[in-house]
């Protein structure tokens, strides 16, 4: 690569979309993963084309050029820049191609100048069907699959039906067909999709598809609860700015009426209660002065005192860690949960099961990221 290219390569790799990875990848890995996205994916030279975009062969990064992309922590990169081939891939597909790379590879995304870790996000499974299944269909397949609820949520769904332990909502408005919910996951089908590459590949004689995605329930419960939180901050706040108004308000009706009565008295009078104004004011500048003195010595004390504290505590340091652990695992098992009922209906249905960038899922282990790292 010339002097010239390498000037230019932080910005045409900044604008993106753009995988950026831990280590080279091997070619063959690249082509299997990109695959998972379009079946028909191929070699072409150093290059490999999918979904109409071209994954340009990896160009290694230095500290100097990661620091020009706002890259944190990282010494050595190997970046995979997404061409759109032609006209603007299908729903942004090039930018969803450079995700789905860089989530199985361990690596970062980088679109419009943002990098960003796709690990880090909440991503729902889905599974594309050739039609809106019946309810007929579908719900002994979901009575298998996902845990039952008890009984229907009226508020949320005031229209439902508990069928064998799943919760049926025909909805047949807009996008959305029908809403099946047990326990803890909600699968809602909606019709009218374009075809992504992986079922233009399977049904290439249909125009549109419908899609079942595979998301986590939201109990009313909690929706109240946040909205009560929010409701009780937001008069908290309407009080301080009262409260705050009302003190700023003081002052000045004091200084106001401060100035009339000067005005009112006559000129020896003020001159006599300005100097003892002032001899007041000196001696209350001195205790303040004192007072603050001792306040900064206080807060000193108390700010060495805490800071000991922190140092010589590292408890709260292995919690925090413990915590976030925790919700990493958490959060891994219901992703698993929810992959397993996308594979469950795929298999089912006659579908395609896939993670929401449109990356086939075979089994559900393969919705957790770092997969082929």
């Amino acid at each position: 690569m010339g002097w010239f290219s390498k000037l230019l390569l932080p910005g045409r790799l900044r604008t993106g979309p753009t995988a950026l990875l831990p280590a080279r990848p091997d070619p063959k890995t690249l082509l299997a993963v990109a695959q998972l996205a379009d079946p028909e994916a191929r070699t072409d030279g150093d290059d490999i084309l999918a979904g109409g975009s071209r994954i340009e062969v990896p160009v290694e990064l230095t500290g100097d050029v990661l620091a020009k992309l706002g890259v944190p922590d990282s010494d050595t990169l190997w970046a995979c820049r997404i061409a759109a081939e032609g006209p603007l891939p299908v729903d942004f597909f090039d930018k969803s191609l450079a995700e789905g790379i860089a989530y199985r590879l361990g690596g970062w995304s980088l679109c419009q100048g943002e990098p960003l870790d796709p690990a880090e996000e909440t991503v729902d499974p889905l599974v594309y069907l050739p039609a809106v299944p019946e309810p007929e269909e579908i719900l002994p397949v979901l009575t298998e699959a996902l845990r039952h609820a008890d009984a229907v949520d009226a508020e949320r769904w005031p229209d439902g039906e508990l069928i064998e332990g799943v919760v049926h909502v025909s909805v047949r408005r807009g996008r959305v067909a029908d809403v099946y919910a047990g326990a803890d996951v909600q699968v809602t089908i909606e019709e009218g999709h374009r075809l992504p590459p992986a079922a233009q590949t399977r049904w290439p004689y249909l125009t549109e598809i419908a899609i079942a995605r595979v998301s986590p329930v939201v109990r009313t419960e909690e929706t109240g609860a946040d909205d009560a939180a929010g409701a009780a901050s937001g008069e908290a706040a309407d009080g301080t700015t009262e409260d705050v108004a009302g003190a700023d308000a003081a002052p000045l009706d004091g200084h106001a009426d401060t100035t009339s009565d000067a005005d009112a008295g006559s000129g020896t009078d003020a001159t006599a209660d300005t100097g003892s104004a002032a001899d007041t004011g000196s001696a209350a500048d001195a205790d303040s002065g004192s007072d603050a003195d001792a306040t900064s010595d206080t807060g000193s004390a108390a700010d060495a005192g805490a800071n000991s504290d922190t140092d010589a505590d590292p408890d709260v340091e292995d919690t925090a860690s413990e915590t976030d652990a925790e919700d990493a695992d958490e959060a891994r098992a219901a992703l698993l949960v929810r992959a397993d009922v996308a594979v469950t209906l795929a298999n089912a249905l006659r579908g395609i099961a896939a993670d929401s960038r449109g990356f086939q899922l075979a089994e559900p282990a393969d919705a957790l990221p770092g997969g082929y790292a």
